[in-house]
């Protein structure tokens, strides 16, 4: 396991960046499941390279669905609707509708079509709520001293090897 001064200060920015990353989601109410927040992770730092991993869906949150693409997929806004408990309604008269298959299928294919003409999320003007950037800049901004700190030290750990080795 590499223990250099870099690696440590890398291992602990995933941990911060991935942390910031869920209490972004949270802030900005983007959560359904929690799914999403649950599965980001910070991997091991290899070769001074720190990833960071989320579900895919997570893109469409942080940059949206701009009007005109293609819909997304039925089968997960239904999953959602059920998820959140909302309940159903009939847009003509106003009435609730049963729990059924198929009134979530409609009203999932309805959600669908109107993503694919006017884009996701209304409360960020039918952009996406740009979590990933806010978190990673916040994070960023603790971590500037901290990174060129774990340099600086590396740095010296390697000269005083070249001057005992001469």
């Amino acid at each position: 396991m590499d223990t250099s001064f870099i690696t440590i200060a890398l291992t602990r920015l995933g941990r911060k960046t991935v942390s910031r990353l869920k209490e972004q989601l949270y802030m900005d109410e983007t959560i359904a499941t929690g799914k999403l927040a649950n599965n980001i992770k910070a991997k091991d730092v290899v070769g001074n390279a720190l990833t960071i991993t989320m579900d895919a869906y997570g893109g469409a949150i942080d940059e949206g669905i701009r009007a005109g693409k293609r819909p997304p997929n039925g089968d997960r806004i239904e999953d959602w609707l059920r998820f959140k408990g909302i309940r159903l309604r009939d847009n003509t008269t106003g009435r609730y509708l049963k729990h059924t298959d198929y009134n979530y299928n409609k009203i999932s294919f309805l959600i669908s079509r109107s993503i694919s003409r006017r884009g996701t999320l209304k409360k960020f003007q039918f952009k996406g709520s740009n979590f990933i950037d806010r978190a990673i800049n916040n994070t960023l901004s603790e971590f500037d001293d901290t990174i060129l700190e774990a340099f600086n030290k590396e740095l010296t750990k390697e000269f005083d090897k070249i001057k005992t080795n001469g």
